[in-house]
């Protein structure tokens, strides 16, 4: 008899499904009309991305999603996801094989990528439709507009790639006040007209992100592609409120109670001292897990029983200290919030942000894979335990 597998240990990130669909839902609504192309690179920014990539294709919510590597989408692919999947970065040319095989869309970002795709598809005898990635002022991948002439010579050699899309970054959306992204706008609008006056007519065209979409109504065009939103998470709070929810939680227990007398160093290097006597909380995460090494020392707080409870000494590797005293008396065992809601209190990965200085992105990304991830889908909760896979 196969033995079984061990109770999950009491860190746990939580993702509403349910939530993650109707935020998704409301952004689509938002957009006026364009089609939602869902960005799952990153394991899905840490929250998992196959069970995220078919919550959000069933229906077909979300119309397209987004990676950034090709064994992104070769993941996706051999979890049964499907549907278009466009790989937003660059993939080495030895990887068009590969992309042809699993059915999954490039960027042609270089000269040099564009001839490597052509011969992949020539080889395989087949047309294969590409999206054009432009560089409109964020100066990362893709074309500038004085390469555009480049581009379209080199793609009339290309008879193999059909140009189906259109896309960019915006650098500053997240800053409303900011005259980037306007500029930016008009510069892609402008790269577009120049790519169909060269004879291509690339139906998705898109160029919001989670900014952009919630903010920057001019950046829209044919599709939106959301990230963080997608998660009840905006990019900046300067940004409107469309409604979303909050579809993710972060939740441990305390693993043992310590009562310490004055004078009792906590952590490496002795960097807190008791001053009197102190109630501390074991907790069993540490930055192998996502909780920031920076947020020790009292930068960071958790939530136990509702009260701000503040992080002591140094965060290490599998564990962390906690004052218990604003909590009154808990015990081993006693549930802790790391990013949710505890009675009138709740912390959320911008804290996390803020108080280390970063960003959201950076926080939900680092959730390591010995967390496991707890999915909520049509109001019924499954584990995942990626280290038991």
């Amino acid at each position: 008899m196969a033995e079984a597998p061990p109770a999950v240990r009491p860190t746990i990130l939580d993702v509403d499904l349910d939530a993650l669909r109707r935020n998704a839902a409301r952004l689509k609504r938002h957009a006026s009309g364009a089609a939602l192309l869902a960005v799952v690179k990153a394991d899905a920014y840490g929250h998992g991305a196959v069970p995220v990539a078919r919550a959000l294709r069933r229906d077909s919510l979300a119309d397209w999603l987004g990676v950034a590597l090709v064994e992104e989408g070769v993941q996706l692919r051999a979890a049964g996801v499907e549907g278009p999947i466009l790989l937003l970065g660059p993939a080495g040319p030895a990887q068009g094989p590969a992309i042809l095989r699993h059915g999954l869309v490039p960027a042609v970002y270089s000269l040099v990528f564009a001839r490597a795709l052509e011969a992949a598809a020539a080889a395989a005898g087949t047309m294969l439709g590409v999206h054009l990635k432009m560089d409109s002022g964020m100066g990362r991948l893709g074309f500038r507009p004085e390469e555009l002439p480049g581009l379209f010579e080199t793609l009339r050699t290309c008879p193999h790639l059909r140009v189906e899309g259109l896309f960019s970054n915006l650098a500053s959306a997240d800053d409303p006040a900011s005259p980037q992204t306007a500029a930016q706008v008009e510069r892609f609008a402008e790269m577009l007209g120049a790519v169909r006056a060269a004879g291509h007519d690339p139906a998705w065209v898109d160029l919001a992100n989670s900014s952009g979409l919630l903010a920057h109504p001019a950046s829209h065009f044919k599709m939106v592609r959301p990230g963080l939103a997608l998660y009840g998470l905006r990019p900046s709070e300067r940004l409107p409120d469309i409604g979303l929810e909050p579809a993710v939680a972060f939740r441990t227990e305390v693993a043992q109670v310590k009562d310490l007398p004055p004078g009792t160093p906590v952590g490496y290097g002795a960097t807190y001292v008791t001053a009197a006597r102190q109630r501390v909380g074991v907790l069993p995460l540490g930055y192998a897990d996502g909780l920031p090494r920076s947020l020790g020392n009292g930068a960071g707080y958790v939530l136990v029983r509702g009260r701000r409870c503040p992080l002591l000494g140094r965060v290490s590797m599998d564990l962390s200290t906690v004052d218990l005293e604003p909590a009154g008396e808990p015990g081993a065992g006693e549930p802790v919030t790391l990013w949710g809601q505890d009675g009138g209190e709740r912390v959320t990965p911008h804290d996390w942000a803020r108080w280390s200085g970063t960003i959201a992105y950076e926080v939900t990304c680092h959730v390591g894979a010995r967390v496991a991830r707890r999915y909520t889908l049509d109001g019924r909760a499954t584990m995942d335990r990626p280290l038991l896979r």
